[in-house]
């Protein structure tokens, strides 16, 4: 039985205009199932771990990164599917899988084709996507990013200008599979599975760290692919050095935040590693994963 954890807040609450439509449509597709509602801050955590021990295998997030960030947290076992409905304010993780509408998530749910990612852990929390610090992380405690309208991202943008401008590089140090150690100043850094970005691509974590441009332009350019991705990371060609990995660990100095989706989930020093613990997305599309091609179970 498919078990639904609802995030009511996500998206300014607009579940509540969609719940309707959105069960009706799922009666139709025949995988209704249960359907609880999260009340706080960790709770889908909660609910996502008491559905495992019930014996759910298919738990589907409703709502955006957060919430699929929280759900993950709770599962520790890899004959679990979990779905996305993205009704959230930010919705990178269900964007990547190739889900971009609820409607569309329906069809995905139905069809539960399963692609296995490993997750990656920073210090003791759980995420599949995208870790960043610097700039971003630093932009956030700094500029309004909430606000919507033409005017207000106008404003946003010239705050965000004239903070890059004035941001110091962070003294880093790297040290990479406990085998050499990188010092640099950087202006931003990224970590994500790169399976994640390229589902045909092994499980590895993939470092992008990136100086300050010197360029008005470029510099203009960075800001304004920070403020869409929402201070995700774009891991682009603005990267200075790439390479790959097993586990990091970051120290900088000043010590600093690192976020998580967007959201600040620690601060440096911190240990960046992916593990074994396995959880299995309902994609868009059939994709390998590390033993081969994945299909319904």
């Amino acid at each position: 039985m498919y078990y639904y954890i609802v995030n009511p807040a996500a998206g300014r609450g607009q579940i509540k205009n969609l719940q309707d439509q959105l069960r009706g449509r799922l009666d139709k597709l025949g995988i209704r199932g249960e359907w609880v509602k999260t009340t706080g801050p960790g709770d889908a955590t909660r609910l996502a771990k008491a559905a495992v021990a019930s014996g759910h295998t298919t738990i589907v997030a409703v709502g955006g990164d957060d919430t699929v960030n929280e759900v993950i947290n709770g599962i520790d076992h890899d004959n679990v599917a979990v779905g996305i409905i993205p009704i959230g304010t930010a919705n990178h993780v269900a964007t990547q899988l190739g889900i971009i509408t609820w409607p569309q998530a329906c069809e995905a749910l139905a069809a539960r084709r399963l692609t296995s990612y490993s997750l990656i852990a920073a210090g003791q929390k759980f995420f599949l996507s995208t870790l960043t610090l610097g700039f971003e992380t630093d932009l956030d405690k700094t500029v309004d990013t909430t606000t919507a309208g033409l005017r207000a991202r106008a404003k946003q943008f010239a705050q965000s200008l004239g903070h890059a401008r004035h941001f110091n590089s962070l003294k880093c140090r790297i040290e990479v599979d406990g085998q050499f150690t990188l010092t640099c100043d950087l202006f931003t850094l990224s970590v994500a599975n790169q399976k994640f970005l390229n589902p045909l691509a092994d499980n590895r974590l993939i470092v992008a760290l990136s100086d300050r441009p010197k360029a008005r332009l470029k510099l203009g350019s960075v800001v304004w692919k920070t403020l869409r991705s929402g201070g995700q990371g774009t891991l682009d060609d603005t990267a200075t050095t790439r390479f790959l990995a097993d586990r990091v660990v970051i120290e900088t100095e000043p010590p600093t935040g690192i976020m998580v989706d967007g959201k600040v989930a620690g601060r440096t020093p911190i240990a960046i590693r992916l593990t074994d613990r396995h959880i299995r997305f309902i994609t868009e599309k059939i994709v390998a994963d590390f033993k081969g091609a994945i299909g319904p179970k």
